[in-house]
């Protein structure tokens, strides 16, 4: 109603006999309503829609159910009550008292911001109606009134002295402000001197009789009786809901403060974790020359498989952390393809041979751009696979150019993939059927590593299988067109003494990983020279005119000087080109790219006795190693 046809009131305070409004057909039956838990109108049926529309009202998909219920003036025919659901929503009937109800009060009973009443045709007795009509004091939320000057309580509803356990009397000697924490007063003035939309809504916190602070939304409707400014509140209580969002908010922070904490453990235990299964793994391989009964060479191998299965499964979680947390950097670089297929030979011939495999690695001169060392741990993975899971046959480690993509290739002979199966193997922990395949010992996370760095990579991974005769899986890399700047690697020496025993210096600043290598070595007929530092090495060959044919170094020694400084101080202080081989336990993106930037080979720990050896044998000259253990 506007303001040119305004309701006409008494001076008594009566209202004008109401005209005759429709009533429930009999047979209607309640008037049903559903609300989200954020109060919203869900659903409703016929009767409500009918009910309501009797009283003026519409409902509408999205629109605040508590604006309905505020809304007393239109909807004094209508009584309501609530259940809640388990999802924090709630179920509303509405029904209309008989029409005989001594409680019925005319649709004007409360002056909403559409229905302004002119100050001069209000008298006390309209409030006192507001006050007692049926929809103000059963009304299932708490309602009040308080006058917008002196903050005031003029009249307040069952619900609000139910839920807030102040009595009648009380709350009547009280004013909005006691209800409110102390820290929340100078928003409430604020509030005060603005002019509120019509139904608008805010969270609040409200103090109860208990000194229980309670979390509620008010929606506030003004008005002016006889001059009078005041507002009609309703609130609704929303803190189980504010404290699930606190919940959920505390939970987010402290899973994110489990996973920094969980980032930051496995950095510091990265390289620590790796150290010692070096060394366990190195003096296994120490151990197969030595034992000469099938009994003892049987253990020892059941040992192998253990240790690798537990560098395999500790490599995957560090792999997985790094990725999932987010602390793996993308860092693509033009680099030549073959480089990373002849470390991969270099890695995997060991294993394939003790197996009965052939491994082939084709030679390609292409030049892609990509991540070095990510892209490395997908053909790694890929390579480890295969031959985990090939029994016999061979292994090709191949590339194919398709316009401006390399297809970096993988095939082997192993037992194929079903058809089935090809759209999960990329799932954690698929093992598939290993059945065929006794020293299959992985966790089924390889996979999945790959599925994620190639993603991370935006390189495209494909697979084809037929089972019972093998699989190829494919990487496709975009290639460069200029050619990467070459890196000098250090040339392999001839010295006169070539006929005698190869002289290794090793810098390891872990003793029982400088043990291990020792061992072996000297069992591969090298003279060894074991330091655990870049000074004790430096000090070791002061003064001696030989200069060593290998330098074995860990990349992260104790001291400032690195692995590569080491041996690069070394070859310029003996005044020869001096092939270096870089070992090491750490994954940091960084680090590893100042250690292929080096030139030098980089074997990564656990290193094994086989890729050792023949990482040796390259760099040395296969001929000069004794013969005998790999």
């Amino acid at each position: 109603m506007s303001d040119q046809n305004p309701t006409v009131i008494d001076s008594k305070g009566r209202w004008p006999a109401p005209e005759p409004e429709p009533r429930t057909e009999p047979g209607r039956g309640p008037g049903i309503v559903s609300i989200d838990p954020q109060g919203r109108i869900l659903s409703w049926n016929h009767a409500a829609a009918s009910i309501l529309a009797d009283a003026g009202s519409a409902l509408e998909i999205g629109q605040p159910f508590v604006r309905l219920e505020v809304e007393a003036g239109r909807l004094c025919s209508v009584a309501f009550s609530r259940s809640g659901m388990a999802d924090g929503g709630a179920i509303c009937l509405c029904e209309q008292p008989p029409a005989t109800s001594p409680l019925r009060v005319p649709a004007a009973a409360v002056a909403l911001p559409s229905m302004i009443l002119h100050p001069a045709q209000i008298t006390d007795g309209a409030l006192k109606a507001i006050a007692g009509s049926f929809a103000f004091i059963r009304n299932p939320l708490p309602l009040w009134i308080f006058d917008r000057q002196t903050l005031t309580f003029v009249a307040v509803n069952d619900a609000a002295l139910g839920r807030y356990g102040y009595s009648r009397e009380r709350f009547l000697n009280m004013r909005i402000s006691d209800i409110r924490p102390p820290e929340d007063i100078p928003r409430l003035m604020d509030s005060m001197t603005e002019r509120l939309t019509s139904g608008e809504s805010g969270q609040w916190r409200h103090i109860l009789a208990d000194g229980r602070t309670i979390d509620v939304l008010v929606t506030s409707e003004w008005f002016t009786l006889d001059g009078r400014p005041l507002a009609l509140t309703a609130v609704q209580d929303i803190t189980a809901h504010c404290r699930l969002e606190d919940s959920l908010v505390e939970a987010r922070i402290e899973a994110e403060r489990a996973n920094r904490a969980r980032s930051r453990f496995f950095a510091v235990a990265n390289h620590d974790l790796r150290q010692p299964l070096a060394a366990l793994s190195l003096f296994v391989g120490a151990l197969e020359n030595r034992l000469k009964d099938p009994t003892s060479r049987d253990i020892l191998r059941a040992m192998n498989t253990a240790l690798a299965t537990i560098k395999n499964l500790v490599d995957a979680h560090l792999d997985i952390a790094r990725i999932d947390a987010g602390t793996l950097r993308v860092e693509p670089v033009g680099h030549s393809v073959n480089g990373l297929l002849t470390r991969m030979a270099l890695e995997f011939a060991g294993p394939a041979r003790q197996k009965g495999l052939t491994l082939h690695v084709a030679p390609c001169s292409a030049v892609i751009r990509s991540d070095r060392d990510l892209l490395e741990r997908i053909l790694r993975n890929l390579l480890s696979n295969a031959v985990r899971y090939t029994s016999k046959g061979r292994i090709l480690l191949g590339c194919r150019r398709q316009g401006d993509q390399l297809r970096i290739e993988v095939w082997d002979t192993g037992p194929g993939i079903p058809g089935d199966q090809l759209d999960i193997i990329f799932e954690e922990f698929y093992r598939g059927n290993t059945s065929s395949t006794s020293d299959a010992a992985g966790f089924g996370l390889g996979l999945s590593i790959v599925d994620r760095l190639s993603r991370l990579l935006n390189h495209s991974l494909t697979v084809r299988s037929n089972e019972g005769k093998g699989s190829v899986f494919a990487i496709s890399v975009p290639m460069e067109v200029e050619p990467e700047p070459r890196i000098a690697v250090p040339a392999i020496p001839v010295r006169a003494d070539s006929e005698g025993l190869p002289r290794v210096l090793v810098i390891e600043d872990d003793v029982i990983v400088l043990q291990a290598l020792e061992l072996l070595l000297d069992q591969w007929g090298c003279d060894v020279i074991a330091t655990s530092g870049y000074d004790e090495a430096i000090a070791g060959l002061t003064g001696q005119s030989q200069a060593p044919d290998l330098v074995i170094a860990d990349f992260r020694l104790s001291g400032p000087a690195s692995g590569i400084v080491a041996i690069r101080q070394i070859a310029k202080m003996m005044q020869v080109d001096l092939p270096g081989l870089i070992i090491t336990g750490d994954t940091d993106p960084r680090r590893l790219k100042e250690a292929r930037l080096s030139g030098y080979p980089l074997l990564h720990k656990p290193v094994s006795a086989l890729a050792l050896r023949a990482a040796v044998a390259t760099l040395l000259g296969r001929d000069r190693l004794r013969d005998g253990v790999v």
